[in-house]
């Protein structure tokens, strides 16, 4: 892949100027670099990659701290900002700087209503572009800084050809008469809420396992784990991994002596006997998981729900959770068809399907 130029922003002044130029252009391709538990304690953004097709920018959000110039671009309306796989990228952003960006155009989206296989951006750019796709940096520290030049050219990529991606797809949608399919998605998108929410000890696998005693201890050893991961800047797994907290919880050991952790549990070996100690003092009970309960005439329903679900999905060559997802089905079998989009409706009307408004 070749070497792709950009500007480094990591000055206020520099950042206004790049913004000005930003609402000026009708489509801007987004990427994030982020520190998600990998490095460090917490997730964060490091770096924003920008693109108007020619021109390329990074954004030091790490340095800047404040990029208001930036967010109030992904809030303008007459700016397109093309991602792939919004999914986490709204979660932090949102979380950082209560930003939901729109309009968007997100190209996974677009890949997966067209029924491609291979949805990553990496197989879509060789693919359609020829161009193949570094992943040596992908899970590198961007937090470092500086960063080195091999770093940032490889940031810049993802975006340089992101919009030339978007034009094909969208052409290609628009082929095979699923680009209205593509609008609702994309409007849902900016309808909804996007949250970050860090994993918590209910969470954990194989929680359920425990006694009431041993739940009690084991949310003790995950607040105080997490207290100490935040203390010297490492993710939670560093100091030790979620199957050894469970372990932990129904046989505590000898913290001084114990092998395969962060050196910190050994030094802090009364900080984990004061936490078991606690936890033995307040067990705990899970909450039920609710259920929730059809008729059989409900149940009837939801099996021709799912032989027209995979019936369509043979039919259009998509994934059956894009026809209708399993909540959906649920929504439908109870009588709620606002969940439905317009273009899924009309595919099942065209099976047969028929709706009481």
């Amino acid at each position: 892949m070749a070497t792709i130029p950009f500007t480094y922003i990591d000055t206020s002044d520099a950042l206004e100027a790049a913004a000005r130029a930003w609402n000026k252009v009708k489509h801007l391709a987004v990427d994030i670099e982020c520190e998600n538990n990998l490095h460090h304690y917490g997730a964060y953004i490091s770096l924003i990659q920008i693109s108007d097709g020619k021109h390329n920018w990074l954004i030091d959000v790490l340095t800047l701290r404040d990029i208001k110039p930036l967010i109030d671009v992904f809030h303008n309306p007459d700016v397109e900002k093309i991602f792939h796989d919004i999914g986490f990228d709204f979660r932090i952003l949102y979380d950082m700087f209560k930003c939901h960006p729109k309009p968007v155009f997100d190209t996974q989206i677009a890949a997966l209503l067209l029924g491609k296989e291979n949805i990553g951006l990496g197989s879509l750019l060789e693919k359609y572009l020829g161009i193949k796709k570094e992943s040596k940096f992908q899970m590198a520290d961007w937090t470092k800084r500086p960063l080195s030049e091999k770093m940032l050219s490889y940031a810049a990529q993802d975006t340089f050809y992101l919009i030339q991606l978007r034009s094909i797809l969208q052409k290609e949608l628009k082929e095979k008469g699923r680009w209205k399919w593509a609008e609702e998605e994309f409007k849902d998108l900016e309808a909804q809420t996007f949250t970050y929410k860090e994993q918590g000890y209910l969470d954990l696998k194989g929680i359920r396992e425990l006694s009431e005693k041993q739940l009690g201890i084991a949310k003790q050893l995950f607040q105080l784990r997490k207290e100490i991961a935040k203390m010297v800047d490492r993710p939670v797994h560093f100091i030790f991994n979620n199957s050894r907290l469970l372990e932990f919880a129904v046989q505590p050991p000898q913290w001084e002596h114990l092998r395969g952790v962060h050196p910190i549990v050994r030094e802090s070996g009364q900080l984990f006997r004061n936490a078991i100690e606690e936890g033995k003092k307040s067990p705990l009970s899970l909450p039920k998981k609710e259920k929730r309960q059809y008729s059989q005439k409900q149940k009837e329903l939801m099996e021709t729900l799912h032989l027209i679900q995979k019936k369509i999905a043979e039919k259009t060559g998509i994934k059956g959770h894009l026809v209708m997802d399993k909540e959906q089905i649920g929504k439908i079998a109870s009588g709620d068809f606002t969940c439905l989009r317009n273009w899924q409706r009309e595919l099942l009307e065209k099976e047969g399907m028929k709706f009481q408004d």
